[in-house]
């Protein structure tokens, strides 16, 4: 994900960084209706989970005339790769919470 002329690797989508981002207030089946929240946080596991940071990074980008398309393109992408996520949905584990 690249935001401020900078590259961020999205990590591996596994329990721990889904409990991450929960407890930043992001939750996968509202990544549509969040979209600000969601790329801050996904942002924000490349930064030892300094939110904060995050949106200050965003804000930058937004201002020097940044988009976020691709940050939402390579977010999606993370999603969907995501083994864990596909075998949890899958069982229906996720679902029935």
């Amino acid at each position: 994900m690249k935001i401020n002329n900078k590259n961020y690797a999205i990590p591996e989508l596994n329990y721990n960084t889904l409990c991450d981002l929960e407890n930043m207030g992001i939750s996968l089946e509202e990544m549509d209706k969040k979209i600000f929240s969601t790329i801050r946080g996904f942002l924000a596991l490349t930064m030892n989970n300094d939110y904060e940071k995050a949106g200050e990074e965003i804000e930058a980008h937004l201002k020097s005339g940044g988009s976020l398309d691709d940050a939402v393109k390579d977010i999606a992408k993370a999603v969907d790769q995501s083994g864990f996520l596909e075998n949890a949905f899958i069982q229906g584990e996720y679902n029935e919470m």
